[in-house]
């Protein structure tokens, strides 16, 4: 098996940095569909990434070639997150209501998911959780006018629940829901904070 047979960057989706990606910034991230795809990026830095693969979760031969193989290549191709994703199935928007983490070693992609799923069902226990991300979401929802004032207000909580992203992973299909449209919710108020900053 080569692994590059797996690498989606072509040249047609490549791009000429403008400027010298930082070596010390490159890690490899997975990401987590609920079809059993694992998607790995390598990235140079937010806008660049020089690796991206999909293959399965229980490939573990396949999975454990690609991130040796990452870990140790020297990128001369680079190119943006979102035209390279247009080689697969998935597109921008996905990737962001998946559970992803940084990978250093093979046995981190099932290690990593495993103990996002643990976290879940530890929250998720007590029966609260749902209850709980309702008012969050019933909170955050609550302001119309003064974005930066609000989002200064509840900064806290909003950078606590934009932690809490393992929540992608939860086996229940509720969870998952809820906490994408609270997730959405903290990604528009931050937007909207911006814009009135900007202003």
């Amino acid at each position: 098996m080569k692994v590059e047979e797996y690498y989606c960057l072509t040249l047609d989706t490549a791009c000429a940095p403008n400027y010298t990606p930082d070596p010390a910034d490159r890690c490899i991230q997975a990401y987590y569909a609920l079809n059993n795809d694992v998607i790995l990026i390598g990235g140079s830095d937010p806008w660049l990434i020089y690796w991206l693969s999909v293959t399965k979760l229980d490939t573990d031969a396949i999975n454990r070639q690609i991130v040796d193989y990452v870990l140790h290549m020297e990128p001369t191709v680079f190119g943006h997150r979102s035209n390279v994703l247009e080689k697969t199935e998935y597109t921008e928007e996905q990737l962001r209501s998946f559970y992803s983490a940084t990978v250093k070693q093979e046995d981190d992609i099932i290690g990593q998911l495993k103990a996002a799923k643990q976290r879940c069902r530890r929250l998720e226990a007590d029966g609260k959780l749902i209850p709980k991300i309702k008012q969050h979401r019933r909170l955050l929802t609550g302001n119309v006018w003064g974005a930066a004032d609000f989002y200064r207000k509840n900064e806290k909580l909003i950078t606590r629940l934009k932690s809490m992203k393992y929540l992608y992973c939860s086996d229940d299909p509720k969870v998952r829901e809820l906490y994408e449209q609270l997730d959405q919710c903290c990604a528009n108020l931050y937007n909207a904070y911006m814009t009135e900053a900007r202003g």
